[in-house]
């Protein structure tokens, strides 16, 4: 077929899909028709120059969003002891959690306008707001500017860009997307172990505004890559649709997952922003050594970002995904017996390989048949599920906030509470697990559709 007939065939493809998707009845418990699986899956290429330099984009995307975001451990007990003591715990924790909350939540929006073709726009967007976010942030003095510049602008920035980078990824790579998102989101344990890192030896030496000025340099540089790799390639528009996949709201498996990703990110930040606190108070540690308890959780999460995937050849990765999030329970409540300093840092580099696992392996399960029938509109099908999954980001710290008290270095309530709703993540999961195995049984995919 020559060029001029292969461009002309993609409308009626995607309108032979539009149209199967909304006059044909929903398959029974939320499974899709394989057929349409099988065609978008044969037509994509697994790898190659292009697919490997949108992986580097991710990179540095993820440094610019998550590796900002879980960097916050470091800057909660900056702002704490220094810069806003006179807000507690509670107050200072809802700047992580509402940048923690947008960068999955503006997905909603970006998702549908990447699937529309709407690359470039978004990137540039989202990295300047994330540069611009950190900036303002260094010029800070007052909790509503702190919460203005870190949590909204750099939260609303990391939304934007999040979202386009894991599609771009996702729809280059078939047998290797999970190797590939997982090697892009390794971004976001780098991102966190060099800025805290930074902000430690900087903060003292040249002040606040310009230690945070320097990461700020840093997501500059990172942001610029991204968006000379992404915005130099054309993808593919669709038809404008909704910016929700009405017909994922009937599909049980894709709202478990969903919602059990909601459990999951109540108790995910709570380790992230509290644990140089707790070893401050109740490790006893040196503050410079609190602040590097940060950077060693973080750099951990390599682990948990690489390895299980090396295995996808032979788990399924969405039995990676429950024992993941199985093993994070059992975390949050060993948690309570750690008090000394060699068993709080074996402890925070168990729990930090858990919480590599928890990142990538939503994203890198989702184009699965079971969660997402046409791989058209696997952006939209993300922004859905982080989507949902940001409440448990917004309520998880405060409410872990609420229940520390620091004067007593008492946080049994929180461990507690962050192990109960893993426990809750892990029963929601179930049902989604039985899914995937039972299809892939059935269709016995071949490797060219595997995920």
């Amino acid at each position: 077929m020559n060029e001029k007939a292969a461009s002309c065939s993609i409308p009626n493809s995607n309108e032979r899909v539009d149209n199967d998707r909304q006059l044909s009845p929903s398959p029974p418990l939320g499974l899709p028709p394989p057929s349409v699986q099988l065609d978008d899956h044969e037509s994509m290429i697994d790898g190659g120059t292009v697919a490997w330099m949108n992986v580097l984009a991710g990179f540095c995307v993820f440094v610019n969003s998550w590796g900002v975001l879980t960097t916050f451990g470091a800057f909660q007990e900056y702002y704490q002891t220094e810069l806003l003591t006179d807000q507690s715990p509670s107050s200072i924790s809802w700047v992580g959690s509402v940048q923690a909350t947008l960068i999955p939540m503006v997905g909603i929006i970006s998702g549908p306008l990447v699937d529309s073709g709407h690359v470039r726009p978004l990137i540039t967007m989202g990295s300047f707001l994330t540069v611009l976010g950190l900036m303002m942030t260094s010029i800070a003095t007052r909790y509503y500017q702190v919460l203005l510049a870190q949590g909204f602008c750099v939260g609303i920035g990391g939304g934007i860009s999040y979202i386009p980078a894991l599609t771009m990824v996702s729809t280059r790579f078939t047998t290797r997307r999970p190797i590939a998102i997982g090697i892009a989101s390794v971004g976001s344990s780098v991102g966190a172990v060099v800025f805290p890192v930074m902000f430690r030896q900087l903060q003292p030496r040249i002040g606040f505004p310009w230690a945070v000025r320097s990461i700020a340099f840093v997501a500059l540089l990172t942001g610029l890559i991204a968006c000379v790799i992404l915005c130099r390639q054309h993808p593919p528009k669709t038809r404008a649709r909704s910016l929700i996949d009405w017909t994922a709201f009937g599909e049980w498996p894709f709202m478990l997952l969903s919602v059990s990703l909601t459990c999951v990110m109540l108790a995910y930040y709570v380790p992230i922003f509290y644990i140089a606190s707790y070893a401050r108070t109740v490790v006893h540690t040196t503050t410079s050594l609190s602040f590097y308890m940060v950077a060693i959780v973080n750099g951990s999460s390599v682990i948990g970002r690489i390895v299980p995937y090396l295995l996808v050849r032979y788990v399924n990765p969405m039995t990676i995904v429950i024992l993941g999030v199985t093993g994070s329970a059992i975390a949050m409540f060993t948690w309570v017996a750690v008090s000394d300093l060699p068993g709080f840092i074996v402890w925070a580099c168990y729990w930090g390989s858990l919480s590599g696992i928890l990142v990538t392996g939503p994203t890198s399960i989702l184009a699965h048949p079971v969660f997402c029938p046409d791989i058209k509109y696997i952006g939209t099908r993300l922004g859905m599920m982080w989507g949902i999954s940001s409440l448990g980001s917004l309520a998880g710290t405060p409410i872990a906030g609420a229940l520390v008290n620091l004067e007593t270095a008492n946080f049994l309530h929180a461990q507690v509470f962050a192990g109960c709703v893993m426990v809750g993540a892990v029963s929601l999961q179930l049902w989604p697990f039985v899914q995937t195995r039972l299809y892939d049984r059935n269709h016995r995919p071949s490797p060219s559709q595997t995920v």
